[in-house]
């Protein structure tokens, strides 16, 4: 589980991800700073979407799937009338 969870948020860092993660931190610079809650807010979802590597963030609206290494079996499916 941990290595599944240091895999995500180490690899796959394309530019929206980068850009994301900077206005999350201007946004949090901007509440720390002038006192506003919407910017804290924004700022918080903001740097989880960087982080964690989720949204819909330059059309990537999932993260990358880590293979297992177990293959997937084959499901048979049985018609009922």
């Amino acid at each position: 589980m941990f290595s599944n969870l240091s895999e995500q948020l180490f690899t796959n860092w394309h530019p929206m991800r980068w850009v994301a993660l900077i206005f999350g931190l201007a946004l949090g610079y901007n509440w720390l700073a002038h006192n506003a809650p919407l910017s804290g807010a924004l700022s918080i979802f903001f740097l989880f979407q960087a982080v964690t590597n989720t949204g819909c963030m330059a059309g990537q609206c999932a993260p990358r799937a880590v293979a297992s290494e177990e293959p997937i079996e084959d499901v048979e499916y049985e018609e009922i009338k």
